[in-house]
């Protein structure tokens, strides 16, 4: 790893993400997933990889998360928009939450209870859901 990387990286020693992230690559089992919502609450982060803004708000959010929020019951899906737009689309539909990135959609009970994007995600307080 390079000095300015080691300088600057801090996320991990390996540069892995804070969040067990599954990624939500499909509108196949978007059905099966939605309905995880009945047990658990699932947050959803919809991320541009062209976009600085994104990675940016990315990173600060697994570190907040990672460092002050209760994960308890709840299960992390990473949305790729660039590659799978057709999921961003469908979730659009479902929700009628109008896409955005980076973004944040939290669902309970096949419900949106919370979205929000750019640095509006980092005032999300996970614990409160």
């Amino acid at each position: 790893m390079g000095f300015i990387k080691k300088i600057f990286n801090n996320n991990s020693v390996n540069n892995e993400p804070l969040i067990s992230w599954a990624m939500l690559d499909g509108i196949d089992n978007m059905t099966e997933i939605i309905d995880k919502s009945k047990n658990s609450t699932l947050i959803i982060f919809k991320h541009s990889t062209r976009c600085g803004i994104s990675s940016s708000i990315l990173r600060k959010f697994e570190k907040k998360t990672n460092t002050t929020s209760s994960t308890d019951k709840k299960l992390f899906y990473f949305l790729n928009v660039i590659k799978h737009r057709d999921v961003s689309n469908e979730i659009e539909k479902r929700f009628s939450v109008r896409h955005e990135s980076p973004q944040i959609i939290i669902v309970k009970n096949n419900e949106v209870i919370k979205h929000d994007s750019h640095y509006s995600i980092l005032d999300i307080e996970l614990a409160d859901y």
